[in-house]
């Protein structure tokens, strides 16, 4: 897998109106995108694509939203209703997007 393409297209993403996040290495790169944007260290991996949306959604449910960069990439989350199981590589790529994010 080539993780930037991934990463990447979340980023593409977030400029449109009603493009969604359309596989669960774009679900995982979004959330690693968005811990280090809310500045929290990287989660553990779970079974599924479902638990790991919870656990990001229980870690930020008292914080602020930094930036409408993050709000975007948050109702992109949101949006994504798949439940896919976490394989070690999709979980390769939710550190990657969380480390290369600025």
């Amino acid at each position: 897998m080539i993780f930037y393409i991934n990463k990447q297209a979340v980023e593409i993403k977030t400029r449109f109106e009603n493009a969604p996040l359309t596989s669960p290495n774009e679900a995982c790169a979004a959330m690693g995108m968005l811990y280090k944007i809310f500045g929290l260290a990287i989660p553990q991996k779970r079974e599924m694509v479902s638990q790991m949306k919870e656990d990001f959604h229980t870690a930020v449910k008292d914080l602020p939203v930094p930036s409408e960069f993050a709000k975007k990439i948050i109702t992109l989350l949101v949006g994504y209703y798949k439940d896919d199981p976490v394989t070690d590589e999709i979980y390769e790529l939710l550190k990657y997007s969380y480390e290369e994010q600025k």
